[in-house]
């Protein structure tokens, strides 16, 4: 098995760039973070998850122009450096504003997991920083978290997570993804809720967990795996493959029984029934402003992103990409936030939200929003004709506009 050689780590380059032409576009970008530390950034493997914190002030007109501002920043430099497309994968995913960003009704832990690396307003990030440093760690943490590990909870599945933008690095990938995707991100839910305290570090996660857990086989291989930089031939064939996934799911069984000793928002007579805990997450009372935001997150620039998808040049793989969003969208953006809010204001369920979209013209919505919602519904099934990806993400981004108005209003209305 051959492996092409590791290239040089140019992520500070590309930060820089991407925050400078993003900014040239709009700027009330005020500055710019990303997920995990600058040590987790592993070059031809990582993408980069961009978070940006905008201005004061922004309202849903500001929002709609910041998408399709950003969307053209990464048409541009798509275009301009092919090597970062990997980079370039997606729009950033959660984008706030100072206020929100150190808001307490609207903390999301995943704030903690962001290093910030630009900014244009230090004594605002300073303040953010201090605030999140004093915060103690309380239920909203230790849900967050435990939902995670949950979610992430399980052997591998090999079909989940394609390769995508990694060109002559590609047969590295199923390693990455099974290690860093997929078994990192419960274990660092795990060593947050065990030591009470949020990390941004999956590098460090791994070794918090390897002192807790220093039983568990799996860290020799994985530290075998890691050093290597992936170039381990032989645990990407059988049988050491199925011995990896083996003891990675071992692993996960094990690390339940520690956390069963110390979560407090499942029962205990659920024990280590990982099916049991789900259920109990979903009954755990959560602000109904944090569960709005919690699928909605991602809408501020969907856009954007739905048109650099569909715009993108040739060698921009992107029915996948696309894929991905058609899937959540409908869900994500318009069934729960829609259903959250009717059961908020009549106390009323409804399995299907788009009966009450005519409910709500008129008086919550104007009659262009609940059209763009009632055509959004449709768009949105979560099932759709093959081929025709880039045509309904067009479409979707065609009424995005007033539909955000709409889902804006709804969340201001809560």
């Amino acid at each position: 098995m051959k492996f092409a050689p590791r290239p040089e780590n140019d992520f500070q380059d590309y930060i820089r760039t991407y925050y400078d032409e993003c900014r040239c576009r709009f700027g009330k970008i005020e500055a710019i973070a990303g997920k995990w530390t600058f040590r987790d950034l592993l070059p031809a493997m990582s993408d980069f998850d961009t978070r940006f914190i905008l201005q004061d002030g922004m309202d849903a007109d500001d929002w709609c122009e910041m998408s399709e501002a950003v969307g053209q920043a990464h048409l541009h430099l798509c275009r301009k450096h092919p090597c970062w497309i990997r980079n370039l994968e997606h729009l950033p995913g959660i984008n706030l504003t100072w206020e929100e960003l150190c808001s307490e009704r609207m903390y999301y832990p995943e704030y903690r997991q962001w290093t910030f690396y630009h900014t244009e307003n230090q004594e605002k990030l300073s303040r953010a920083k201090e605030r999140f440093a004093a915060r103690p760690w309380d239920i909203k943490d230790e849900y967050f978290h435990l939902k995670k590990f949950c979610l992430y909870y399980g052997r591998y599945d090999r079909t989940i997570d394609p390769a995508v933008h990694l060109g002559v690095h590609e047969n590295k990938y199923p390693l990455h993804s099974r290690i860093m995707h997929y078994f990192n991100p419960p274990v660092m839910s795990a060593v947050c809720i065990l030591s009470r305290k949020n990390l941004a570090g999956k590098f460090e996660s791994f070794e918090r967990a390897e002192s807790l857990f220093s039983g568990l086989k799996c860290w020799a291989i994985i530290d075998e795996i890691l050093n290597a930089h992936y170039e381990t031939p032989k645990w990407y064939g059988e049988p050491h493959l199925s011995m990896l996934e083996d003891e990675l799911e071992t692993a996960l069984k094990f690390i339940a029984g520690s956390l069963r000793d110390v979560i407090t928002v499942v029962p205990e007579e659920a024990g280590t029934d990982i099916g049991k805990w789900k259920e109990s997450l979903q009954n755990v009372r959560v602000d109904p402003a944090l569960r709005v935001f919690e699928n909605a997150k991602f809408s501020r620039l969907m856009k954007g992103r739905l048109i650099f998808y569909a715009s993108a040049p040739e060698y921009f793989q992107t029915e996948w990409l696309i894929s991905n969003e058609l899937r959540r969208l409908g869900n994500n953006f318009f069934r729960v936030p829609f259903r959250t809010y009717w059961e908020i204001k009549t106390g009323k369920k409804v399995d299907d939200p788009a009966v009450i979209i005519p409910l709500l013209r008129g008086s919550v919505l104007s009659d262009s929003e609940a059209d763009a919602v009632a055509e959004f519904a449709r768009l949105t099934p979560g099932h759709w004709e093959h081929g025709r990806e880039k045509e309904i993400a067009l479409a979707i981004a065609g009424i995005f506009d007033d539909f955000f108005h709409a889902l804006t209003r709804l969340t201001k209305d809560i």
